[in-house]
């Protein structure tokens, strides 16, 4: 097993214990037409309507649904086949245009290719070991001219690890592919940890950009916002980065 895989492995683990205690929208919501989507994303992508999406590390799918209310025809991705499950039975209870497979975003099944859009979001770059892999994966899964959205949280935040009191940095921006091993990299409430620790990794934004440009991709947006209220940080919190989004398109 390469060092890539065995990280992936060690964190399928722990999200397999934790997916079932996350509860994540009803069925109901998205068949009533709701969206768990920020603004930004929607204002990104305003017009995927009848279009391929991959979703890559999907979860348990709220955002893969949301793009399927939307009107995308939405496959989504997770290493977590717990998580697959518990997607796959809210999209049939919804009757969405989504599925889902379980797989590795480092081994993706070959039939996954020539996608309008390849979307990610919400703690996704904190989990790659390889980050230029991964950029390669995402742009040699888009048809020419395809679109890929990023909506991630911002690095500054993670490296403070949401500390509400004074952001001081608990570990380094620029730790890389230095792996970090912690029970919980949320930087909201959860029920419950996994028994074991994840295995994430802190990317600054301009490795995160320049993966994307050197595997193919034009970048036509980078725009980073205030950390959100919902985080619980505080006032001043408000004057730091907590997100950011990347528009990028296959040539």
């Amino acid at each position: 097993m390469d060092r890539t895989r065995g990280y992936t492995e060690h964190n399928r683990v722990a999200w397999d214990q934790i997916a079932p205690v996350r509860p994540p929208e009803p069925a109901a919501f998205f068949a009533a037409g709701g969206t768990t989507l920020d603004d930004c994303e929607t204002e990104a992508l305003p017009d995927v309507a009848g279009q391929r999406m991959l979703h890559l590390q999907c979860a348990s799918g709220n955002e893969s649904l949301s793009w399927a209310v939307r009107g995308a025809r939405v496959v989504g991705v997770d290493i977590s086949a717990v998580a697959v499950r518990l997607a796959t039975e809210r999209a049939a209870q919804t009757g969405l245009a989504a599925r889902f497979v379980a797989a590795d975003v480092y081994d993706l099944p070959p039939e996954l290719v020539d996608f309008d859009v390849v979307y990610a979001s919400s703690g996704v770059v904190c989990w790659l070991p390889d980050l230029d892999r991964w950029a390669a994966i995402v742009a040699g899964r888009l048809r020419p001219g395809g679109r890929f959205l990023l909506y991630e949280h911002h690095p500054v935040w993670e490296a403070t690890a949401g500390a509400p009191d004074a952001l001081r940095p608990v570990t380094g921006y620029f730790g890389r592919s230095t792996p970090v091993a912690e029970l919980d990299r949320s930087r909201r409430p959860r029920a419950a940890v996994p028994e074991r620790a994840f295995v994430s990794f802190l990317w600054p934004l301009g490795d995160v950009v320049t993966a994307l440009a050197n595997a193919g991709l034009r970048v036509e947006l980078v725009v980073e916002h205030p950390v959100p209220a919902l985080y619980g940080a505080g006032e001043a919190a408000s004057r730091w980065p907590g997100t950011y989004l990347v528009r990028a398109v296959r040539g």
